[in-house]
C-alpha cells in the first residue's frame, strides 16, 4: 500500500482535521475492517467444510464479496481518505466495512449491498477530488480499479453470481495495487532512466485501461474473454516488475551477498540509504505476489469458474498476489495510518511462509483434486492471516532504539503527487 499525505487546499472551507482526531478515527474504523476479515475467515472455514463459530449460506456465498469489498476495498478507501484529511472521506471507509458486516445478518441482502454500493461510490468521488489536486495519472489508474469494484457490486446486486464477478474484482485489487507501487517506486533508487521511467508509467496506464474495458466483456463472454484477460494481467505483471522500485533494494541485497557485509555497506552508501530489514521483507514479498499473479494468468489460459481449479484460479490471486501484497506493507502501511512507531520483526517472515507455503499446498492440491490438501493449505492459510493481526500487535508494542520514528507529513510518499523531472520511478 502507498503512504499517501495530503496537501490541503488552499482556501478550503473544509479545514484538514488534526492529526489525533484523525489517528482515532482511523481506529475506529480499522474495528469494522478487521472484525469484515475475521467474517470472512468464518466464511472459509465454511467452504472447507470445517466447524465454524458462524455459519449459514450467506457466509458461504459472499465470503468473495467479504473479502474483497468488505476488507480490502475498505482499507484502500481508508487510505484515500487519511490522504484526504477529510472527516467526510472516511464515508467510504464506513460504508464498505458496515455493509460488508450488515450482508452477514439476517437483515435483508440489500441492505448490505446498498451499503457496500454508497460506499464504492464514495471511493471514485474520495479519488476524484485527489485527481483534481495534481491530475496525478497513477489517481486515473485507481478510479479506473474503483469503478471496477462498483461495477462488480452493482452486478452482484442485480443477481449475478460471485464467480462471474471474478475479473472484475480483480481488476479492482490490481490496478489499485499497480497504481499505488507505481508511487512507491518513486521515493526508492531508480532503477529505470527518466525515458524508460516514463515508458513504464504510460504502460501501466494503456495496459489498465484494457483491462477495465475489458470487464464487461469478462461477463457476456467468460470463456472466450478470460484467457485474454489473463494475457493482460501477466503484460501488466511484467511492466509493474520491471519498474518497480522494489527491484533496487533485491539489487544491493544481491551484490551484497556475492561480495559480503563490506560491499554491502559500500552499495547502501553509493545507493544513498541502507537497507532496512523491512525494506527488504517488502521488496521480497513483493516481488513474490508478482509470480503469484503471472500463475494467474496461466490458470486463465483455460478457465473453469467452477470445481477446485476455480478454488486454485481465486485463491493464487486473492491469497497469492494480494494479501502476500498485503502482508508485505503492513509493517509501513500501519504506522502511517495510525502514525505510531513500529519495530519490523521476523515474525512477518514466518507469516508469509505460512501463507505462502500454504497456498502451493493447496493449488497444488487443488490440481491433482485432493480434497485433504485443499483443506490443509486452506488452514495454513486461514492460520497465517491470523497471526499477522498477532505479529502487527506486536511490533506496535514492543518498542526499541532501532525503532525508526513515528510517520510525519514531511516522510511520507505523496499518492497524489505528479512526477517530475526529479522524479524517481
Amino acid at each position: 500500500m502507498s503512504q499517501p499525505v495530503a496537501v490541503p487546499e488552499q482556501g478550503s472551507a473544509d479545514p484538514p482535521l488534526k492529526p489525533a482526531s484523525q489517528t482515532r478515527r482511523v481506529i475506529v474504523l480499522l474495528v469494522p475492517c478487521g472484525v469484515a476479515m475475521v467474517m470472512g475467515l468464518d466464511a472459509a472455514l465454511v467452504l472447507l467444510g470445517l466447524p465454524a463459530p458462524l455459519s449459514g449460506e450467506r457466509f458461504s456465498s459472499a465470503h468473495g464479496i467479504i473479502m474483497t469489498i468488505g476488507f480490502l476495498e475498505a482499507l484502500v478507501s481508508l487510505e484515500s481518505a487519511v490522504s484526504l484529511r477529510r472527516l467526510w472521506a472516511y464515508c467510504a471507509p464506513a460504508a464498505l466495512a458496515v455493509g460488508a458486516l450488515l450482508v452477514l445478518t439476517p437483515l435483508p441482502l440489500q441492505a448490505g449491498q446498498l451499503l457496500m454500493l454508497v460506499g464504492c461510490a464514495l471511493l471514485i468521488v474520495n479519488y476524484s477530488v485527489l485527481w483534481t489536486r495534481k491530475h496525478e495519472p497513477m489517481v486515473a489508474v485507481q478510479v479506473g480499479g474503483a469503478l471496477a469494484a462498483l461495477g462488480a457490486v452493482l452486478l452482484w446486486t442485480g443477481g449475478v453470481s460471485i464467480p462471474d464477478l471474478f475479473a472484475w474484482l480483480v481488476t479492482f485489487l490490481m490496478l489499485t495495487i499497480a497504481a499505488e507501487r507505481v508511487v512507491i517506486s518513486r521515493f526508492s533508487p531508480s532503477v529505470l532512466t527518466p525515458a524508460g521511467a516514463r515508458r513504464y508509467q504510460r504502460g501501466i496506464v494503456v495496459i489498465s485501461a484494457l483491462i477495465v474495458f475489458a470487464c464487461p466483456l469478462t461477463t457476456i463472454w467468460s470463456g472466450r474473454v478470460l484467457p485474454v484477460f489473463g494475457l493482460a494481467l501477466i503484460a501488466l505483471t511484467v511492466v509493474a516488475a520491471w519498474g518497480d522500485g522494489a527491484r533496487s533494494d533485491l539489487r544491493v541485497r544481491a551484490r551484497a551477498t556475492v561480495a559480503g557485509s563490506d560491499a554491502a555497506s559500500d552499495a547502501d552508501t553509493a545507493s544513498g540509504s541502507a537497507i532496512t530489514p523491512s525494506q527488504r521483507f517488502t521488496g521480497v514479498m513483493v516481488f513474490i505476489s508478482y509470480l503469484w499473479l503471472i500463475v494467474t494468468g496461466l490458470l486463465l489460459v483455460h478457465p473453469t469458474l467452477s470445481g477446485l481449479h476455480y478454488d486454485a484460479l481465486l485463491h493464487a490471486v486473492f491469497l497469492g498476489f494480494v494479501m502476500t501484497m498485503v502482508v508485505a506493507h503492513v509493517p509501513t502501511y500501519l504506522p502511517f495510518l495510525l502514525e505510531i512507531r513500529f519495530r519490523f520483526n521476523p515474525g512477518f517472515w514466518g507469516v508469509a511462509v505460512l501463507l505462502n507455503v500454504g497456498l502451493v499446498v493447496r493449488i497444488v492440491a487443488d490440481l491433482a483434486g485432493s480434497e485433504t490438501g485443499r483443506t490443509l493449505g486452506g488452514l495454513a492459510n486461514i492460520a497465517a492471516l491470523l497471526s499477522l493481526v498477532a505479529v502487527a500487535v506486536w511490533a506496535a508494542v514492543v518498542k526499541g532504539p532501532e525503532d525508526p520514528p513515528a510517520p510525519t507529513a514531511d516522510t511520507r510518499a505523496i499518492s497524489d503527487t505528479s512526477p517530475t523531472k526529479d522524479s524517481r520511478a
